[in-house]
């Protein structure tokens, strides 16, 4: 059989979510490496098994993976140490967020040649043929229409410049994916849709964003494909709305991360405050546009009477808007971030964290999950539910959500079953992959 020059190999993202979008990390280095004249083959945990993973292995020169911290990261440690197992001579190497933001850790790591630190690979390139076909097949379709987010909140490590994909190339590279595969929906899993400002040959450039979405909506129309993006609450005006309606987009991710205003203009610095927030869902009420408002708790700074506005402002929201989904995330600290500090010195009564050294480390901390994620999640994003229990299953989910609603009511979020939850989910998304396999 023919050597392979690079695998690339995607990790899990979590042992329980239903989400399966397209593993774009690997597509688009693929792409590039493709591009050098290299033979590049895809690996894909979520879908491939592991006899297929040797059998890979054994036969190439170099493995890359691709993993953001957490969960992914502790998977990837795992595949890059049975690819040494199996084949001691193989050059591995680590991508993605994580190997960015620690690349001195991630390689000193005994598993471990070679950390790709670059924020792109590749993404200037057009991921699909023949080859990756399958990838694109068998999960949810996901692209980019822009690039970067330019906000510097003091909680995240993604702060980079907005780059808009060209609209002629995005048109052309979507009609000829839907030709071939003929996707229903799409999620532009874009940091931020509608910024509107970048650099062009170092000028300073500027898009209309209603007229973006207008532009990408066309797209949309003439392929009669519905999408979800991401978006800031201030971007949202009554013309945006009706243009993002108009342009077949069906729901949005809001970032809100809390309901208090002076947390949110003063010590997270999103740029936006609560008047923002409740304006933009007024806006988006029988718009037919779900929204979905994610925050975040747990924080440095943020004390409990902080907290317990993001609460009341979560039942202002589903108040207001019926369709409205909501998740908090507890605060994850990542490295990169001067709200990792706060959280690494411990400031004003905040548990001082302390780092892992290791991928496998990082893996194990569950960053972002905590009682209230559960509460949350069981009370406003049954959706989520509804895909990891159909039918007769309902019954088995049904009872943990009777009790996060009840917690929820009476504000006891410090306590829930997670692990039973966690457990119970597994199962069914383990259940729902064998279902599929045995249908193939």
């Amino acid at each position: 059989m023919s050597k392979i020059d690079i695998l690339l190999a995607y990790p899990k993202t979590t042992r329980d979510s239903p989400v399966k979008l397209l593993p774009l990390s690997i597509l688009f280095p693929g792409a590039m490496f493709e591009k050098q004249g290299l033979k590049v083959e895809y690996f894909d945990e979520r879908f491939d098994s592991e006899e297929m993973l040797v059998d890979l292995v054994k036969r190439s020169k170099e493995i890359g993976v691709s993993a953001f911290t957490g969960y992914q990261t502790g998977q990837a440690a795992r595949i890059l140490k049975l690819a040494k197992k199996v084949n001691p001579e193989i050059i591995a190497g680590v991508g993605g967020h994580h190997a960015r933001l620690l690349p001195e850790e991630v390689l000193a790591e005994p598993f471990v040649d070679k950390v790709w630190t670059n924020r792109v690979y590749g993404e200037d390139l057009f991921p699909y043929n023949q080859r990756t076909k399958v990838h694109f097949e068998r999960t949810d379709m996901q692209y980019f229409t822009s690039r970067g987010c330019p906000f510097g909140c003091r909680f995240c490590a993604l702060s980079s410049p907005w780059e808009p994909k060209n609209i002629k190339d995005l048109d052309r590279e979507l009609k000829i994916i839907h030709q071939d595969i003929g996707f229903k929906e799409i999620s532009f899993s874009d940091p931020n849709i509608a910024h509107g400002v970048y650099k062009e040959s170092g000028k300073i450039m500027k898009l209309d964003r209603v007229e973006r979405i207008r532009q990408i909506g066309k797209i949309m129309r003439d392929i009669e494909v519905k999408w979800d993006s991401n978006i800031r609450a201030n971007y949202i005006t009554a013309e945006l709305v009706e243009t993002l309606a108009e342009a077949n987009c069906f729901s949005l991710e809001v970032g809100c991360e809390s309901g208090n205003d002076f947390f949110l203009k003063n010590v997270i610095r999103k740029g936006e405050g609560i008047a923002e927030i409740k304006n933009a869902a007024k806006l988006f009420c029988g718009s037919g546009i779900s929204v979905m408002y994610s925050f975040m708790a747990h924080m440095p700074r943020e004390t409990r009477v902080m907290l317990n506005d993001t609460l009341d402002m979560i039942d202002w929201l589903v108040d207001n808007d019926p369709n409205a989904r909501v998740s908090i995330f507890n605060y994850a600290p990542y490295p990169g971030t001067p709200m990792y500090q706060d959280a690494v010195d411990g400031v004003e009564g905040y548990p001082k964290f302390i780092p892992p050294t290791t991928m496998e480390d990082w893996g194990n901390l569950g960053l972002m999950i905590s009682p209230l994620y559960w509460i949350t999640g069981l009370c406003f994003r049954q959706d989520n539910s509804r895909k990891n229990f159909p039918g007769e299953d309902w019954q088995l989910i049904e009872p943990y959500i009777k009790l996060a609603q009840k917690k929820w009511r009476e504000r006891e979020i410090d306590d829930f079953p997670t692990k039973e939850v966690e457990t119970l989910i597994a199962r069914q998304v383990e259940k729902h992959r064998n279902d599929i396999k045995s249908i193939n």
